[in-house]
């Protein structure tokens, strides 16, 4: 019998109507971050933890009960933003935003979620298949939309 495929990163590439300074600002901002990633207790720093709770009426009370966790672990400035994703007791799989210059109004943002190797696929296939489609229809849509308004 043969093993079954890994399962590999989630890639996606969006273009932001911005300089890279603005989309970096808007990437790691305390201020803009939970606009557009929609995280709890976010700081800009290297090592510092947050939290993303998709339970709305949780995180609304800022209960992390049941939270991903997220660590800070690169800060690059204005080109690389890196941080786990974890939930306590389960190995983290990785975030990574790279920035590219298109023009001094354009950037190009290469996202990746990675870490899906050392998961069983059919043990993660659903919550691998759920983060695919929000990073691509909520999370990366919003980042564009903060980094665009003026």
């Amino acid at each position: 019998m043969s093993e079954p495929e890994k399962l590999p990163p989630i890639r996606e590439t969006i273009i932001i109507e911005a300089g890279i300074d603005k989309v970096w600002r808007t990437m790691t901002s305390a201020q803009t971050v939970p606009r557009w990633l929609g995280c709890l207790q976010y700081e800009a720093r290297l090592g510092a933890i947050f939290f993303m709770q998709q339970d709305q009426a949780k995180a609304a009370a800022g209960d992390l009960t049941g939270a991903t966790h997220c660590e800070i672990l690169a800060l690059e400035t204005p080109k690389h933003f890196r941080f786990s994703w974890f939930v306590p007791d389960f190995p983290a799989t990785f975030i990574s935003f790279r920035l590219e210059m298109l023009s001094p109004a354009r950037t190009k943002v290469l996202f990746e979620h990675e870490g899906w190797d050392q998961f069983p696929p059919g043990m993660i296939r659903s919550i691998y298949d759920a983060l695919s489609g929000g990073w691509k229809s909520f999370v990366l849509p919003g980042l564009k939309r903060e980094a665009e308004t003026p």
